[in-house]
């Protein structure tokens, strides 16, 4: 089923609901933001004009097809709309001709619109009321006179601006008092006169009629469609054909027609279906360079975010710091799964626009109820780690975000964190749920990357080393899973005999050794970690200096102490040479981290225990 009509079934669903505060953007309708209030009696008088606060901005405004979309020329909104629009007279002063000439178009196109609406069958008291004012002329000494709007010298408009817009561009939305009550199209909605303009508008379409593509049936088409679907991505639209002079991209046809045709009503539900799904349930990947994903069920039952931490890391400080988070997430998933029968869908969709104007779908695919909650939970089982939290000095077993696995795969150290483009997260994030979603292996080139920078333990900070580090373990774990059905286990396998394991075990006993007789546990790099590089490129040799280097630490120790290491080193050494000797020097496998973080994690663990047992005494 084509994403339209998931779009346009999803809007039925939705608008069977009775959320006031949740409501979808009606059919010729859209949101704006105001810059300026206009509050009238029910007679037409005017109470007082007001710049609203940019908080309360956003406003739901009755559009035509045409100044929905519009860009330039005139187009009117068919009752809130900007100053050159609803100001009679706002020509009288501005500065060039050519201003005042558009500004005289504009009042003119508006007001014989809203009088068409006043004298149609669908009229409302509210309109009737707006438009007296208007008509009137006062509106524009009204704004001078209360300070709003200032004139120079010369009598012309100053170049200055209101809540950030210029005076002509500066939107206007009305309120009306009626008995003593305030109903507004700004900060309330007012469901009759949304009513009133979508009878009068359906009413007196006089579009182009055919057969719409999407229904099948003849009806008015429209050739404009709406934009902002995406807020951050501005005027970016989903749909449209504009290539009548310039020529862009001509393609097979010969105007825009032949392609599709989309009715007014389909079109305003998928786009309204979408935008609402967008504000409600979209996640923006990036800062400025978005990318934007919705996950959404036809039926309007909620799904998991897929971009978010849905373990829920964030603990406050008062929660219980044994919280088992593997049972956490499986609880967590289970109170969205039960919600759903297996023949249900889930769609996931990717938004971004590719231009100023464009708005380029970059994902899209359905699943299965049963196929998406079953592939989430073997990603989240079969990539996860333990991480250290340092605040509680506990590890919490975990998968990494896809955003951090993009961080620490290709992004670069800046202070104490780790920075990725824009275009890198969102591409490498939209790769990563796609492997997930689609049951795919992870891909090869994040797990070398991040393998390679584990290796390099200097050119980061100690505590970025360390996330990078468990989150390179989760994602080995994963590829190990994904290419041979291996379940790699979280804790240190004293049979492992594969040779890069064991000597990432070497490398955690060396780091833990010499660490331990540093006065003070901080960030200081052992030889173990600075030469971590090159132990990987030439295990055996670098081995060899790393036991040269360690005779001043063992003294350090102690007999009994350097003893029990020099042990374990033996005992990891002989499993080594039982091995093929041609290979005990050649590149390390990623399995070494693997090794080296849980024979470490291991030696840390007895020596906290060591260390209780002695404040006990």
């Amino acid at each position: 089923m084509s994403w339209m009509k998931q779009l346009y079934l999803t809007y039925d669903e939705i608008a069977k609901r009775d959320d006031e505060d949740n409501v979808l953007t009606p059919l010729a309708h859209q949101y704006a933001k105001a810059q300026l209030e206009v509050l009238l009696q029910e007679n037409g008088e005017l109470v007082t004009i007001n710049i609203v606060d940019k908080d309360a901005a956003r406003t739901l405004i009755p559009v035509t097809e045409a100044s929905s979309g519009r860009s330039s020329g005139v187009a009117p909104h068919a009752l809130c709309d900007t100053l050159a629009y609803v100001v009679k007279d706002f020509s009288k002063h501005c500065k060039s001709e050519k201003d005042k000439n558009m500004a005289d178009k504009k009042y003119e196109a508006y007001i014989q619109n809203l009088k068409k609406w006043c004298e149609s069958d669908y009229s409302h008291i509210k309109v009737r009321a707006i438009y007296q004012y208007l008509t009137s002329g006062e509106m524009l000494s009204d704004l001078i006179k209360t300070d709003i709007i200032h004139l120079d010298d010369m009598g012309l408009y100053q170049d200055e601006k209101i809540a950030g817009q210029s005076y002509e561009k500066s939107l206007v939305r009305f309120k009306v008092i009626m008995h003593d009550l305030n109903s507004s199209l700004g900060d309330g909605i007012d469901m009759s006169l949304i009513n009133s303009y979508i009878e009068f508008y359906q009413a007196n379409q006089d579009g182009r009629r055919d057969i719409c593509y999407f229904s099948g049936l003849e009806k008015v088409i429209s050739d404009n469609h709406p934009k902002g679907v995406v807020p951050i991505a501005g005027n970016a639209k989903l749909v449209s054909a504009n290539d009548s002079s310039g020529y862009t991209f001509r393609g097979r046809f010969r105007d825009a027609q032949q392609a599709s045709a989309l009715s007014y009503d389909a079109s305003q539900k998928i786009h309204s279906a979408l935008a609402w799904l967008v504000k409600n349930q979209g996640e923006t990947i990036g800062t400025k360079d978005t990318r934007t994903f919705v996950c959404w069920n036809p039926q309007g039952k909620k799904t998991i975010p897929l971009f978010d931490d849905i373990y829920g890391i964030e603990e406050d400080e008062e929660e219980c710091v044994d919280i088992d988070y593997g049972r956490k997430f499986r609880n967590t998933l289970k109170g969205y799964k039960d919600q759903f029968a297996e023949d249900e869908n889930i769609l996931v969709m990717g938004l971004e626009a590719a231009t100023a104007g464009r708005l380029s779908i970059t994902y899209y695919n359905e699943f299965s109820a049963r196929e998406f909650w079953d592939r989430i939970e073997q990603w989240y089982d079969t990539c996860k780690w333990n991480y250290f939290d340092y605040k509680k000095k506990k590890n919490k077993e975990r998968s990494p975000t896809f955003k951090q696995i993009a961080q620490c795969a290709f992004g670069t150290e800046k202070g104490s964190f780790i920075d990725v483009s824009d275009k890198v997260l969102k591409e490498q994030s939209q790769r990563l749920m796609r492997c997930m979603l689609e049951d795919g292996k992870i891909p090869l080139d994040i797990v070398n990357a991040l393998v390679n920078r584990a290796s390099t333990p200097t050119a980061y900070s100690y505590y970025n080393r360390e996330y990078l580090l468990s989150t390179t373990c989760a994602v080995i774990k994963k590829y190990y899973f994904d290419k041979k059905g291996e379940k790699v286990s979280m804790k240190l396998d004293l049979n492992n005999t594969d040779r890069s394991y064991l000597f990432g075990r070497l490398l955690a006993i060396y780091d833990h050794a010499e660490r331990i007789t540093y006065d003070n546990l901080g960030e200081r790099d052992t030889n173990a970690v600075r030469l971590q590089s090159a132990f990987v490129n030439h295990p055996m040799q670098t081995w060899l200096v790393l036991e040269e280097v360690m005779n001043p630490y063992y003294k350090k120790l102690g007999a009994k102490r350097s003893g029990y290491f020099k042990t374990m080193i033996s005992e990891i050494v002989t499993m080594i040479q039982n091995g093929d000797v041609a290979e005990l020097n050649k590149r390390l496998k990623e399995t070494y981290l693997l090794g080296y973080y849980l024979q470490r994690a291991e030696l840390y663990k007895k020596n906290d225990e060591k260390q209780e047992v002695e404040d006990n005494e």
